[in-house]
């Protein structure tokens, strides 16, 4: 007899809520396992990537600094109050249950207010270097674009959790994530932001692809998107043009080339060798001094490799490397199905974005303006960096420490 009863905590959670369609879709609900200690490996070391970067940004922007802001140290004061703030909202999500983000409610709301943050730019946004990119307030300005990926990380997340039977079908498994993607991106894309667009699109593949989605759809879709990219771009010819024409030529034509697309990369690998194994010594950069532009920023791992050497990169790559591991392993010892793809997505674009600017740095890909992560100048990507290792670190309270599924 009491084996027939079912409690009612049971009851609830095998209760199956409904899509937009009507549809009996799976519930999104904490695991359960005991709650614990956050993933502690995790925060010391992004703590420590913090430091550093903060380090190696006093030492790539203070010559240009002083010479045109006539402060040595304005990008790394700045730098410190977005760090300082960055890390308080770090440690406060770290207890912020996850599935709050789970919510109808909360997913319409933040994405609404992304939308909305958009047009603002695009209505009244500051435009530097011929974009359209920054909303000003007082002394502060935020990039609303670098909150987008993570929203939508968390959209996807939430929307690929709660429909999980029905991803492999077209229309809930690609169209209506392509949907949710694209009016974004959209926006972004007239302010112009390519590059962030990019890395958006790269996000969402993959977190179809761990959604479940068919492969085969998503492969055409890949194939039909990277066609209208291309075509987008040479319709509108422009400096993206330029650069990505220049990454199919080779060293001697780059050499030969005089143009501004070209002036980058060679300042940056000259950078990488005149550092050698183990670097020219700290403060001792000679491209800082105001022959590689965005030094501060884009390319600041040119300025960490000529003071501290090839050695010092890959020490800070094995870092990253460390990060990233630890996200998805936090991802797969997740049992919460929305837990886990949430942790997988965020750790993913930190892997996207250290392999982007690392592969532009070094010359295999065109230039695309994006930061490494914890390390460069901007106050936006840092603090949106550090609020996602938040919400992973609550994740890593939820997981089951040996449990080693696949998401």
């Amino acid at each position: 007899m009491k084996d027939n009863i079912v409690s009612n905590k049971e009851m609830r959670s095998r209760r199956l809520r409904r899509d937009i369609f009507g549809r009996r879709t799976d519930p999104v609900s904490l695991p359960d396992v005991k709650r614990h200690g956050l993933d502690y490996p995790l925060l010391i070391a992004v703590v420590l990537l913090c430091a550093f970067g903060l380090l190696m940004l006093f030492s790539a922007s203070y010559y240009y600094a002083q010479s045109y802001k006539g402060d040595g140290l304005y990008y790394v004061r700045r730098q410190l109050v977005y760090m300082l703030v960055g890390i308080g909202v770090m440690i406060g999500l770290s207890y912020v249950p996850y599935t709050l983000y789970s919510k109808r409610i909360v997913n319409c709301i933040i994405y609404i207010a992304l939308i909305i943050l958009l047009v603002i730019v695009l209505a009244f946004g500051r435009t530097a270097q011929g974009a359209q990119r920054w909303i000003a307030i007082g002394p502060i300005t935020i990039q609303p674009s670098e909150f987008t990926k993570f929203v939508l990380v968390i959209v996807l997340a939430n929307y690929m959790a709660r429909n999980r039977t029905y991803m492999k079908n077209f229309v809930s498994g690609l169209l209506i994530p392509g949907i949710l993607t694209m009016l974004p991106c959209v926006l972004i894309l007239l302010q112009p932001n390519l590059s962030m667009v990019i890395i958006i699109a790269i996000v969402f593949i993959v977190m179809v692809s761990l959604g479940g989605c068919n492969p085969k759809q998503l492969a055409v879709c890949f194939l039909l998107g990277l066609g209208g990219g291309l075509t987008y771009v040479f319709l509108k010819g422009g400096y993206q043009l330029e650069r990505i024409t220049m990454a199919w030529k080779s060293w001697e034509e780059i050499l030969k080339y005089s143009g501004d697309e070209t002036y980058q990369i060679v300042q940056s690998l000259y950078a990488f060798a005149n550092g050698g194994l183990f670097g020219q010594g700290l403060d001792a950069s000679r491209q800082k001094l105001l022959f590689l532009p965005y030094r501060e920023s884009d390319y600041i791992l040119p300025i960490i490799a000529e003071e501290l050497g090839f050695v010092a990169v890959l020490l800070l790559l094995a870092c990253y490397f460390f990060v990233i591991h630890r996200g998805y392993r936090i991802a797969r010892r997740c049992s919460d199905r929305f837990g886990s793809l949430l942790a997988a997505g965020m750790t993913s674009i930190l892997a996207v974005q250290v392999i982007i600017n690392v592969a532009v740095v070094s010359g295999m890909m065109p230039a695309t303006g994006q930061t490494l992560p914890f390390i460069s100048s901007g106050g936006t990507s840092l603090a949106a960096f550090l609020a996602s290792i938040g919400i992973v670190l609550n994740v890593s309270r939820y997981t089951e420490k040996n449990k080693a599924d696949r998401v």
